[in-house]
C-alpha cells in the first residue's frame, strides 16, 4: 500500500445485490464438479469455458478438467460436459460420432433461446439475433439454423437488413444482454418490421438485468468509483463497467482485487463493488475484506433485488 494513499484512502465501499454468480451459472459449475467427485482419476472435458471466469477455469484445471475448444480433442469413449453458453447441433454430432458421453449443463435461459431458434426456422420464419457473432452462447444458439438466422448488434445493421417488411421475421436475443442496451435495436425492428414475432417471454436473463441495475443504484449512491471483478472475456462483466461509465462513473473490471491500480484510489471517498454472474462468491469477500483492512470504515449493501438459486439444481448425473 502506497503510505500516502491510506490516510485518504475510500472511507466508503457500497456492495451491489446481487451479485456474482447467476443460476445458471452455479449450476453449471456444480454439475462439473459432481462429475468430478463420482469419477476420480478419470479426465472430464469440457467443451469451451464451463464459463467465462479465469479463476474458475484454473480452479477445475488443477482438479484434472482439460477445456477443449473442438472436440477432435476429446479421446473417443470420454465424458465431455458442454458448457453454461450451449452448443449447436453440429458440436453434439461431432460428440456422438465420437461415442462421447456428452453431460449438458447448458443455462436453462439458453436452451430457452435454442427452443426458439428451432420452432421460428421449423415454420419457415426469418429469424433476427441480437448478440455478439463470437461469443460462445450466439455461436451454439444460431447453430440451430445457420440459413435462417442473422445476427446484428446496431439499429443501423437492422436498417440494412435486405428483409422484406411482408416477410415473417422473428426476433431471439443473446441471454446475457440487457433491456437496456437492445431497446433501441427492438425500436428499430418493429418500425422496419411491423409483424414483428417476439417470445412471449424475454430471452434477457433477469440476473444480467438486476445486476445492471445495481451498479446504476451505486452510482446514485455517489460511488466515484466501481470496481467490477470479473474477466475480460465475460461479457456480463463488461456490460456492467460499461453501465457505470455511462452513468459518469470511473469503472475498472479486474479479475481480483490484487489486480486493482492503487492510482484509481486517489481523491476517491465512496467506492462502488459489484461482480460478474461468473464469478466466485470469495473473490468478493477477499476484495471487501481488503478495504477493510486498508481503512475503509464503512461498508454498505444496495440491495436491488432479491438473489435465488432454487429453480437451477445441478444436472442429474446417471
Amino acid at each position: 500500500m502506497v503510505d500516502g494513499l491510506k490516510s485518504n484512502f475510500p472511507k466508503k465501499l457500497l456492495l451491489a445485490s446481487p451479485r456474482g454468480f447467476c443460476a445458471g451459472v452455479k449450476r453449471a459449475i456444480d454439475t462439473l464438479n459432481q462429475l468430478v467427485k463420482t469419477h476420480p482419476g478419470q479426465t472430464i472435458y469440457c467443451y469451451h469455458q464451463i464459463v467465462h471466469n479465469t479463476h474458475v477455469v484454473a480452479e477445475f484445471e488443477e482438479k484434472g478438467v482439460k477445456f477443449v475448444n473442438s472436440i477432435d480433442e476429446v479421446p473417443k469413449g470420454s465424458i465431455i460436459v458442454f458448457s453454461s453458453h450451449g452448443v449447436s447441433p453440429l458440436v453434439r454430432l461431432k460428440a456422438e460420432d465420437r461415442r462421447l458421453t456428452t453431460i449438458d449443463a447448458t443455462c436453462p435461459y439458453v436452451i430457452k433461446t435454442h427452443l426458439e431458434v428451432k420452432k421460428y426456422a421449423s415454420e419457415g420464419d426469418k429469424i433476427i439475433y441480437i448478440g455478439k457473432p463470437q461469443h460462445d452462447e450466439a455461436v451454439g444458439t444460431t447453430g440451430e439454423a445457420l440459413e435462417s438466422t442473422v445476427i446484428v448488434q446496431t439499429p443501423e445493421e437492422v436498417e440494412s437488413l435486405e428483409i422484406s417488411p411482408t416477410e415473417k421475421v422473428a426476433l431471439v436475443t443473446q441471454t446475457t444482454l440487457s433491456y437496456d442496451e437492445t431497446e433501441d435495436l427492438r425500436k428499430a425492428m418493429r418500425k422496419k418490421f411491423p409483424q414483428l414475432i417476439e417470445p412471449l417471454k424475454s430471452d434477457i436473463c433477469m440476473a444480467t438485468q438486476n445486476r445492471q441495475n445495481g451498479v446504476k443504484e451505486l452510482v446514485k449512491k455517489e460511488a466515484e468509483l466501481v470496481i467490477v471483478l470479473g474477466s475480460a472475456n465475460s461479457s456480463n462483466s463488461n456490460k456492467l463497467k460499461k453501465v457505470a461509465e455511462n452513468m459518469g462513473a470511473k469503472a475498472v473490471l479486474i479479475d481480483d482485487i490484487s489486480e486493482l491500480d492503487l492510482n484509481l484510489l486517489e481523491g476517491i471517498s465512496c467506492v462502488g463493488l459489484t461482480a460478474g454472474a461468473s464469478l466466485p462468491e470469495q473473490l468478493i469477500t477477499e476484495a471487501i475484506t481488503w478495504f477493510k483492512e486498508h481503512g475503509t470504515k464503512t461498508v454498505e449493501e444496495v440491495v436491488t433485488a432479491k438473489k435465488s438459486f432454487v429453480s437451477s439444481p445441478p444436472v442429474k448425473i446417471t
